[in-house]
């Protein structure tokens, strides 16, 4: 008798002749008897090879072997009756059982022969001693293959990088194209405009010296209105340029502590004027505590003067205009002053004001709407580069109110002193720095660099075996090895210390240098001899931005984990599952991997919250959760869908293998002890569940999740506590057929098509 012969093409050519001989003389010494070798791992089994089997037989193969792992485990050969296997594969018709022979090397289960039709006896005699060795071919050709797929999907990897690579490279040069055309443009621009209206002012200055002769009154208003109108434009280009230079950052914040009393009271000195004629009261107040701001003060300055004169313009006389600036505490150590102008502009002036700021909020781009004024956009551009953002709030009837706030110096005493890190070249400059750092109470610890130290070896030496970061390191550019700019780069590069402000000491005051350290990633540069009281000021500058930074990373990845967990059960949100489910569905459409779902119900949990109440409910579905953790991989994704409905994520899973984690959850959900599961039928609490998987079942992510909760809505219309599992019709049939049940402890449940 001719039976079909199959080999998995994973393997390599000599496997797969030697799976092939070995099948066939194994089928032919057990009289023509089909069966299947399979390769045990990662708790289930992969059928390598068969014989007597058709393609579509191989998947049913493997739910069999696993739903039986605790025999195989348990005993040398197990027998099953045929009937008691869920919609079995029969290739002999005639046999009454099937033996499942256990593969195992060092007491460990590596494989398993799944025999047809032939009695245990004959088995034992046709293996006898060869038992071993085919343990070790089918756990050589299992991992030969599971090694071929994943070289498979490095090279896919690998491509798609390369690919993407590419693309940035490209990407990359479009970027710098369009920004010299944008700085050509710019200065073309700033020519073309500045140079008639300079000679349109000149004219006009001409005319009214009498440089010509003598005007009249009527010729001389003409022409202030001229001298008005040009200046108006001047003062535009200006504020373009500016903005412009802003945008691509040409204009480098001189980042500093500074007095806030100054800028306030400079504010109040220069606008104070402004505001009395034209009859508007102007209150400028600021918090005693607050003492120190860290920005660049004249950029600050002509941002707050910006929004003082728009507010001035705009209000009308008798109105009222208050700049105030309070101290808030962000967290423990860290604070920021926040800076409101709230004026009391009423009807359509206030109307207008919101509107005119609202669009300038909303704004992508730095390039203002038409007619809303340029100074404006300067301003929000300085704020934004200070790290504060502009709010606007208000209504007709309470005016525009504007608030940003600045980060504060620490006034508080640390409940630990900051440390700091001095690479020089010298012991004798560095024990000075180290003895200025220490009078005021801050640690410091020298790094001598000597003439062997490259930059990689004192990065290592540095930062390798640390188990806590310096907050600032502070490092001398003329290193005798290499300099210390490239260890600046190293630093910067470097994962663990990328995020580190770095203070870099050079020889020169001049600015090539200062940019040289900036280039290489330095926060900061100052030159030699230092300035004591210089060096303490900026060092702590980095401190309090050190700090501020990382109260605002706790911050980012406290919200960011709120934002895709579920507050009760821990698990991940609707939200978050639905954008994971539709990104791991086109990877494998492109991959060609099976992706599988496993949608579950609590049965009856109405009746467990009206019998336990609403806060027993709540602890039952927390311990479903932890359960349910510990039953899936780290790789699967697990989230509540919704009351008492969860879901699972299984990448890389065939539809089988799904079935059977699916099952097994059923009855260990069924054994577990919840508090209060006597009040439920049976005395246990149990789940029903679905089963889908792309792309048998489904063509896209939407259509997978609908037929899993078809799945689970038949599980539970059947009786619940069941697994219900999709199955589709032959290739070339993309709509599911119907649905089938995995075995459950009352018995096998038939196939039931009858669902379109």
């Amino acid at each position: 008798m001719s039976l079909r012969i199959w080999v998995s093409k994973s393997l390599a050519p000599e496997l797969i002749v030697r799976l092939r001989e070995w099948v066939l003389d194994l089928s032919r010494q057990l009289g023509d008897a089909p069966l299947a070798a399979a390769f045990f791992d990662d708790e289930r089994f992969r059928v390598l090879a068969s014989i007597g089997y058709a393609g579509f037989a191989r998947e049913r193969l493997e739910i069999i072997l696993t739903s039986r792992l605790a025999a195989i485990r348990a005993n040398a050969v197990t027998e099953a009756a045929r009937e008691t296997l869920p919609s079995f594969p029969s290739a002999a018709p005639d046999g009454a059982s099937v033996l499942l022979q256990r593969l195992s090397l060092e007491h460990r289960l590596c494989g398993a022969l799944f025999v047809e039709g032939a009695a245990p006896a004959t088995l034992a005699a046709a293996l006898e001693a060869r038992l071993p060795a085919w343990s070790f071919l089918v756990r050589e050709s299992g991992w030969c293959a599971r090694l071929t797929e994943a070289e498979a999907q490095m090279a896919e990897m690998g491509r798609q990088l390369e690919a993407m690579r590419h693309a940035v490279e490209r990407l990359t040069e479009f970027g710098e194209q369009a920004i010299q055309d944008r700085e050509r443009f710019v200065a073309s621009v700033d020519y073309e405009l500045r140079a008639p209206l300079t000679t349109v002012l000149g004219y006009c200055e001409m005319l009214q010296d009498a440089s010509y002769g003598s005007l009249t009154d009527v010729q001389r208003e003409f022409v202030r209105y001229i001298e008005s109108g040009g200046q108006a434009l001047l003062h535009i280009v200006d504020n373009l340029m500016r903005l412009a230079r802003l945008d691509r950052n040409s204009d480098a914040l001189d980042i500093r502590e500074f007095s806030a009393a100054s800028l306030f009271q400079s504010l109040r000195s220069s606008f104070a004027p402004v505001a009395e004629r034209r009859q508007v009261k102007l209150t400028v107040t600021l918090d005693p505590a607050c003492e120190m701001l860290v920005g660049d003060e004249s950029q600050l300055q002509e941002a707050f003067s910006q929004l003082l004169d728009d507010a001035l313009r705009h209000l009308p006389r008798g109105g009222a205009l208050s700049l105030t600036g309070a101290l808030r505490q962000i967290s423990r150590n860290v604070q920021s002053l926040e800076i409101t102008l709230q004026d009391n502009a009423t009807g359509i002036v206030a109307e207008q004001r919101l509107a005119t700021y609202r669009n300038l909020m909303q704004s992508a781009v730095s390039v203002p709407e038409r007619g809303l004024a340029l100074g404006l956009s300067v301003a929000r551009r300085i704020l934004q580069l200070h790290g504060a953002t502009l709010t606007v709030d208000g209504d007709v009837a309470r005016g525009c109110r504007l608030a940003c706030s600045l980060p504060h110096r620490l006034t508080a005493p640390l409940t630990e002193a900051p440390r700091l890190l001095i690479v020089d070249a010298s012991v004798e400059s560095g024990s000075l720095l180290r003895t200025i750092l220490e009078s005021e109470s801050l640690k410091a610890q020298l790094v001598v660099a000597s003439s062997n130290d490259t930059a990689a070896a004192l990065h290592a030496n540095c930062f390798g075996a640390s188990s806590r970061l310096p907050d600032v390191v502070i490092i001398d550019a003329a290193l005798p090895m290499s300099d210390g700019y490239e260890l600046c780069r190293l630093i910067k590069q470097a994962e663990a210390t990328r995020y580190l402000p770095v203070l870099m000491l050079t020889a020169s005051p001049e600015t090539a240098e200062k940019l040289h350290g900036l280039e290489a990633g330095a926060t900061d540069v100052l030159a030699k001899p230092v300035n004591r009281k210089e060096l303490l000021m900026r060092v702590r500058a980095l401190i309090a931005q050190k700090r501020e930074f990382e109260a605002m990373l706790r911050a980012y990845h406290s919200a960011k984990h709120r934002a895709i967990t579920d507050g009760l059960t821990g698990l991940f949100n609707h939200a978050y599952f639905m954008e994971k489910l539709a990104r791991k569905a086109e990877l494998t459409e492109r991959a060609g991997q099976p992706l599988s779902i496993i949608m579950l119900d609590v049965d009856r949990f109405k009746r467990f919250n009206d019998t336990n109440g609403h806060e027993a409910g709540n602890e039952l579905l927390k311990d479903l959760a932890r359960l349910m953790e510990r039953c899936f991989r780290r790789s699967d994704l697990l989230a509540r869908y919704g009351g008492e409905e969860f879901v699972v994520l299984l990448p890389n899973t065939p539809k089988s293998q799904a079935a059977v984690l699916a099952e097994r959850l059923r009855q260990r959900v069924a054994e577990y002890p919840f508090v209060g599961r006597e009040s439920q039928p049976g005395g246990a609490l149990t789940v029903s569940l679905g089963v889908a998987s792309l792309p048998s079942d489904a063509s896209d992510a939407k259509q997978l999740l609908e037929l899993a909760d078809r799945a689970l809505y038949r599980a539970k219309q059947n009786g619940r506590n069941q697994v219900c599992v999709v199955e589709s019709e032959p290739a070339g049939r993309p709509r599911p057929s119907g649905f089938w049940k995995h075995p459950t402890p009352s018995g096998v449940a038939a196939p039931n098509p009858s669902l379109a």
